[in-house]
């Protein structure tokens, strides 16, 4: 539109300014709204968040499991993700009692020798020294779920930009129980009972149970030597004479350097309990098939006699179905 009338063009001339100022105060109202409007929305948020104790998580939450490659149904994933979010929300929040009431009590047993200020001396103080947040990845996938989680500085509440430094790799499995899900953590995967045992020329022995970690499995084992002399049920002359069998036929040995040669020998009609840790790698594709004791010294002190170790022939082999 082309302004034909003088007057008018001169009174918009001399009036500019006030009305520049208009539109910049209209301007400076409407930015002013937003920006009351943004900080009502984030006090909301925050609220929200303290109430669910997750203001400090920031989830990242892959559901592909890397050893399994299946996908873990959407579900389920949400379920499994929401208790791993609780945990380290009450963590990082310093709420001990409700953090430890999520384990399974083996895991309060085997990891924390049931001791709720050893879990949070050892694990909460080590861990959760700032506020934390975690990234969630599926890492086998099956009749149990086992997570890869990455614990690391929320770098909104610590105003560090160098986080990926201070990255803890710890692995949590999911275990579903009669009073809901609870968590075995610091890379414990869950208990199994086995109740097997074999006997052979006067000694028994009986595996009770077995504890998966990430790196290995222990069995606690009840050795009874039930003959009239004295045994030495692992002679420690090779460090593959006591081993489990898995389905795939590889031998998973044990870790016999932690058990003392003095510990290994029982009087006749002895019986001591072992924990006996073995170097196999969790997985749930191979299925361990038997434990094998490779070299049982059957008449300990003929054998002490004996100068050449090799030439003692009195030995027992006993193979375990587990």
């Amino acid at each position: 539109m082309i302004i034909k009338n003088s007057n008018i063009r001169r009174n918009i001339f001399e009036s500019r300014y006030v009305i520049f100022a208009v539109i910049f105060a209209i301007v400076l109202v409407l930015y002013i709204i937003q920006m009351i409007n943004n900080n009502i929305k984030q006090e909301a948020l925050l609220q929200n968040n303290n109430i669910e104790n997750t203001q400090t998580i920031k989830q990242d939450s892959y559901s592909q499991a890397v050893i399994t490659g299946n996908e873990v149904p959407k579900d389920k994933q949400e379920v499994n993700t929401r208790i791993i979010e609780q945990f380290m929300a009450y963590c990082n929040n310093q709420e001990i009692e409700q953090a430890y009431n999520l384990l399974t009590d083996e895991c309060k047993e085997e990891v924390f020798f049931g001791n709720m200020d050893y879990f949070k001396q050892n694990y909460v103080d080590r861990i959760f020294t700032s506020k934390k947040m975690v990234t969630i990845q599926s890492w086998v996938s099956g009749y149990l779920n086992t997570y890869r989680v990455t614990i690391q500085d929320d770098m909104l509440s610590t105003g560090k930009l160098n986080a990926s430094q201070s990255k803890i790799e710890d692995y949590y499995t999911i275990m579903e129980q009669q009073d809901g899900y609870k968590l075995n953590i610091n890379s414990y995967i869950r208990r199994e009972t086995v109740n097997k045992q074999k006997q052979i020329n006067g000694i028994t022995i009986s595996i009770v149970c077995k504890d998966i970690y990430k790196e290995y499995e222990t069995y606690d084992v009840v050795i009874q030597n039930e003959t009239d002399k004295t045994i030495l049920w692992d002679s420690k002359e090779k460090v593959d004479s006591m081993y489990l069998v898995g389905s795939n036929e590889n031998h998973y040995n044990a870790f016999s350097y932690e058990i003392d040669q003095h510990d290994s020998v029982l009087e006749p009609q002895e019986s001591k309990k072992y924990t006996i840790r073995f170097n196999k790698i969790y997985s749930n594709k191979t299925v361990m098939r038997q434990m094998v004791f490779g070299d049982i010294i059957m008449d300990y002190e003929k054998y002490q006699l004996t100068q050449n170790k090799q030439e003692y022939t009195n030995r027992l082999r006993l193979t375990i179905d587990i």
